[in-house]
């Protein structure tokens, strides 16, 4: 009797499940049923159970390894750098947030690899046979992770089983169905959508791989998408777009931090009055099995993507604002079709609305009403075509690398009081640069109905964007004469000792910003700079000098980071740039069609927020704030907010979203 090795049985199932995989992508051959079922000597040597390593194999031919071993690998560095002097602590607590020592390492273990194939082949049959019978209505919230971290860590293989002639599950298709009995359902229902953790993940779905709306949609099919966009864009009440409350300038907190104290007890009138902001720090953790380890993170925000759905356009499509020139556009006030016996009313298309913003938005001189339909043909398009996909051409899913920062801030800023988040490392060169854009603004009449309660108003009121760009510079600043010092310690310490200590590190963090946090903490009685009208590089310089001069006054006991040091305070682990307090100031210049404006402001390191200011001068049109993140893709995202509103209590706010240029 010839007998044949294990090594040889299982080359032969490999390449057999491979061949299989490769010209169907339906993963019929795995496991290979037929040779499992052929003699017990066979499947004993193939079976999942005990040959780990031919699937571990198998996944790394069919699927993306690259982008998971880097994120484990800096998630690992990461905890192991915030946690080299609290070697006993860690003893103690390995397991707070779920986490323990197996749960990251450098390289996927053949183990892991087979638990997630497994994961992922069970995942796409469940959704083909969904697509088939067009039924997505029991679509598990497991089964969307999958494919949202499958989006974000392709570099070529993953995409190939969701979009393409070999597919094993036709996403398009998914996302249209998904869109009908989810997205477009929940909105006809009265009241606000819920926001779900399925949804979220589905949006972000659809934005990775539809973008804002493909090609050759026609006007009824965008009008149904904004209009089921429409309330995760402009109730920004209803909605978080922020890991922590915007308010909160330093995390993470303590159950004994003031605002935490204050924002509980405003918590029982949020309910009660819809004009009061809710600004209880919450968790947002939920926790996921990926490559058989279990994982704590936050789901991506459904409102970002909405957001990015509904406003976002690529550089050179209309909308674009010459950054040299004091050019402007006129800003489209788009409405929904329920509203065309108010049109008609008010004079319908080519009637000006500076009625409608009713002083609110000055300076908006040339906004003209446009008929939804005229603008369908120079609408943004799709990030990545839907049709004729190229893995290696998209935007959002080409390249993992992009998404890596996104997945760390998932991943570390769950909880504002127990997650330790990132650090202003994280964050360098996010902003520097120029960038440009469009902020949009809610009907001031329909803002005020829609917080009443009257969705009628949230669904059909009018809106309008404008165009602007943005010059922005990064400042590192830190401790006046912070010298890092040199310690020797010894690793027997006492436990009662190094505590102790550690508490009294607690204490001291955050710049000392004593302005209103709607003015970014600060002060609001500053002067606007008198440069700020003369069309020039040498005003525009000045200008931007006296601003971040203005910024570290305000901080005191604290200094610019000379050029030369910057690299090094940067190379400092986190407690000791906790200890020389190093933070990122934020200022620069820009103009819209009002004028031109300054910026300044910071950033919030535990989660990489930014805060600025945006003030019109010497006109004094206003001063907003704008709060948001930089996301995959180089695009800054959020909500701008007015400063005159009590930041306890709902303002009138906006969304805006810039691309570097």
């Amino acid at each position: 009797m010839i007998i044949i090795s294990i090594e040889i049985i299982s080359r032969i199932s490999y390449h057999l499940s491979l061949s299989h995989s490769k010209s169907s992508s339906t993963f019929q051959d795995i496991p290979p049923l037929n040779l499992l079922l052929s003699c017990r000597t066979i499947n004993q040597a193939i079976s999942p159970s005990t040959n780990p390593r031919l699937y571990g194999k198998l996944f790394r031919a069919l699927f993306d390894v690259e982008a998971p071993e880097r994120r484990f690998q800096t998630v690992s560095s990461s905890s192991k750098s915030s946690q080299n002097k609290k070697t006993k602590k860690r003893k103690i607590n390995r397991t707070i947030d779920g986490e323990d020592d197996e749960s990251y390492g450098d390289k996927l273990k053949a183990q892991e690899l087979a638990k997630e194939l497994k994961k992922r082949v069970e995942c796409l049959r469940r959704l083909k046979e969904m697509v088939d019978v067009r039924d997505v209505t029991d679509i598990e919230e497991e089964d969307l992770w999958i494919v949202y971290l499958m989006l974000i860590e392709n570099d070529g293989k993953n995409i190939k089983h969701l979009i393409g002639p070999k597919a094993t599950v036709n996403l398009l298709t998914f996302l249209e169905l998904y869109h009908d009995q989810h997205f477009l359902a929940a909105a006809v229902e009265p009241g606000y959508p819920a926001e779900t953790v399925g949804r979220s993940l589905a949006m972000w779905v659809a934005w990775l791989v539809g973008g804002s709306g493909p090609p050759d949609e026609t006007p009824e099919q965008r009008e149904e998408r904004m209009f089921v966009l429409r309330p995760y864009v402009f109730a920004a009440q209803q909605y978080p777009l922020y890991f922590a409350p915007w308010v909160l300038p330093d995390l993470p907190l303590s159950h004994s931090s003031p605002s935490t104290i204050n924002s509980i007890e405003l918590d029982n009138h949020v309910n009660l009055n819809p004009f009061i902001a809710d600004l209880t720090p919450k968790s947002r953790s939920v926790v996921i099995e990926h490559f058989g380890r279990s994982i704590s993170l936050c789901p991506p925000f459904l409102a970002h993507a909405a957001i990015l759905r509904f406003f976002y356009r690529r550089l050179g499509e209309d909308g674009d604002l010459d950054s040299d020139t004091e050019s402007t556009m006129d800003i489209d006030m788009v409405t929904s079709p329920f509203m065309a016996l108010q049109n008609q009313h008010q004079g319908a298309i080519g009637v000006r609305v500076n009625d409608l913003v009713d002083g609110i938005m000055p300076g908006t001189q040339g906004i003209i009403l446009s008929n939804p339909a005229s603008r369908a043909p120079t609408r943004p398009t799709s990030p990545t075509p839907p049709h004729g996909f190229n893995p290696q051409n998209g935007f959002l899913v080409g390249n993992s690398k992009i998404h890596d920062l996104d997945f760390l801030r998932l991943k570390s800023c769950y909880d504002p009081y127990h997650t330790k988040g990132l650090k202003s490392t994280n964050w360098r060169n996010s902003w520097e640069g120029c960038w440009e854009g469009t902020f949009s603004f809610f009907d001031f009449d329909a803002f005020r109905e829609m917080l009443a309660g009257h969705s009628r108003a949230l669904y059909e009121g009018p809106y309008g964007e404008q165009a602007q760009v943005w010059r922005l510079t990064e400042t590192y600043v830190r401790k006046e004469g912070w010298i890092k010092k040199v310690v020797e310690q010894d690793e027997d310490e006492d436990e009662d000792e190094y505590l102790d200590s550690e508490e009294e590190e607690e204490e001291v963090k955050g710049l000392p910003l004593n302005g209103p946090i709607v003015n970014a903490g600060f002060p609001s009685t500053e002067a606007p700079n008198t440069y700020s009208n003369l069309a020039s590089a040498t005003a525009e310089a000045e200008t931007l000098r006296q601003t971040i001069q203005q910024q570290i006054e305000a901080i005191k006991g604290y200094e610019i980071v000379p050029p030369e040091e910057l690299e090094d305070m940067l190379d400092l682990n986190e407690e000791e740039q906790e200890e020389a307090g190093l933070e990122m100031l934020l200022s620069g210049t820009g103009h819209s069609a009002w004028g031109k404006f300054i910026l300044k402001g910071r950033v919030r390191n535990w989660d990489g927020m930014a805060s600025l200011v945006k003030e019109y001068a010497p006109d004094s049109r206003g001063k907003w704030i704008y709060r948001g993140y930089v996301l995959a893709g180089d695009i800054f995202v959020g909500r701008w907010r007015d400063t005159y509103t009590p930041e306890t209590f709902v303002g009138y706010e906006g969304t805006f979203i810039l691309n570097r240029r």
